[in-house]
């Protein structure tokens, strides 16, 4: 070692080469150790689920300008219980604005240590879609049943419809309001039909749920009454 720092007190060259090396190795480091802050082993999450959005931060890392965002989840176990992890992902800036809190979103778990969590690149939609449909009926059971849920993912249709009314009862559970609305299918506005029922909805949900306007929602042909509205485009259920 103590030839090392002869040759370079003795040669400047060796100390710009040394100087050049360190500005790039050390910034490289940094880096590499923020990509693993918090790393998960992927191939110990093995189970898949779905997770709901209860917060989200910036880590502060960006690549190619996209943010990584921290995702605190409540997600669902296999045994039907709920459980607290969390996720990191690379998201698009243009897609920040849907990381909203009730988001569904898809994950993989450690099943020997919940809190280890990853986003699930390859899921299983119909896994997915089943435990957020028992999810949703634990947080309201008064509510759609289970059965009824999945009866709306496989036979439900999407179509548009004009709110006719739209009024909150005060009623507040787990975090959503109960409301009592009342939809016409668009087309058929001159025929009068309207539906009503009363429903949870997030407060995320309130500024796109005004009377006079044109909803997206999903029901059984002939059992419209049982509809739901489809809130956003989220992975795992897409309906409120």
């Amino acid at each position: 070692m103590g030839a090392f720092f002869d040759w370079l007190l003795s040669n400047s060259n060796g100390i710009i080469t040394v100087i050049v090396i360190l500005a790039v190795a050390i910034p490289s480091l940094t880096v590499v150790r923020r990509l693993t802050k918090g790393h998960v082993s992927k191939n110990s999450c093995t189970v898949q689920t779905v997770g709901f959005i209860r917060s989200t931060r910036q880590t502060g890392l960006y690549v190619n300008e996209n943010p990584q965002l921290l995702f605190e989840l409540d997600a669902l176990a296999e045994d039907g219980t709920v459980f607290q992890t969390s996720v990191r992902k690379i998201i698009p800036i243009t897609a920040m604005a849907g990381m909203v809190p009730g988001r569904a979103i898809l994950i993989r778990y450690n099943p020997d240590d919940r809190i280890r969590a990853v986003w699930d690149y390859h899921p299983d939609e119909s896994l997915a879609q089943e435990r957020a449909a028992r999810y949703l009926c634990q947080k309201h059971p008064g509510d759609l049943s289970y059965e009824q849920r999945m009866e709306l993912l496989k036979n439900g249709v999407m179509k548009k419809a004009l709110l006719k009314s739209f009024r909150l009862t005060g009623k507040e559970e787990a975090g959503d309001y109960e409301a009592e609305a009342a939809i016409q299918l668009a087309g058929e506005e001159q025929r009068g039909h309207t539906f009503e029922r009363t429903l949870y909805v997030p407060n995320t949900a309130l500024e796109y749920l005004i009377p006079g306007r044109y909803v997206d929602v999903r029901v059984i042909p002939g059992r419209e009454n049982l509809f739901v509205f489809v809130l956003d485009t989220s992975v795992a259920s897409g309906i409120s």
